[in-house]
């Protein structure tokens, strides 16, 4: 069942005559929740095994700077050494690593708006995954909106807010059923 037929189906009668047009999903897709549960679990696990603080999925509210205080990276990581003595409650501050996985429907000024927002917060790196070409771009605090492309041969790298937790890129892209760029 389409979209389209789902919403008909709510739609009062006589309605039904009038054409639905049916609009590109803006939601997520499932490569989008693959990359983000995949870097997750890699990120996890490494923080985990060595005591670094806490990788944290989407679900989790930081406090930002600026025009929309409140916003929801798809996954964070907050050092061991800033983490409140109570974790049952709000992170009423930035985390040290932001990572935003794009959808097809992210607009690329919010994009840039939201890691300027990171930024002025004092997120000390952001990567932002880019499913689509397989890429990650890395931003960090010192360096401001300036970016360093990492692509399916390079790896990414926790720098010194992840001391030693490196992946290659070509393991966040790797799943059935998704045409390789060289193809």
């Amino acid at each position: 069942m389409t979209q389209a037929q789902e919403v008909s189906n709510f739609l009062e009668p006589g309605f039904e005559d009038e054409e639905l047009v049916e609009m590109p999903s803006l939601e997520p897709s499932l490569e989008h929740g693959a990359i983000g549960i995949r870097l997750g679990r890699y990120l996890d696990t490494y923080v985990e095994e060595h005591r670094l603080g806490l990788v944290c999925n989407s679900q989790t509210t930081y406090q930002f700077v600026g025009e929309r205080p409140t916003r929801f990276p798809d996954l964070s990581f907050v050092s061991r050494d800033r983490l409140p003595d109570r974790i049952d409650q709000n992170a009423n501050f930035a985390p040290d690593l932001a990572v935003e996985v794009l959808s097809k429907g992210d607009d690329a000024s919010e994009v840039d708006k939201k890691i300027l927002q990171y930024q002025r917060s004092g997120v000390r790196l952001v990567w932002v995954v880019h499913p689509a070409i397989q890429a990650v771009d890395v931003y960090r605090l010192q360096d401001g909106l300036k970016l360093q492309r990492l692509l399916p041969g390079d790896e990414l790298s926790g720098e010194a807010v992840i001391p030693g937790f490196t992946v290659p890129i070509s393991r966040l892209f790797d799943f059935p059923n998704v045409p390789s760029l060289d193809a």
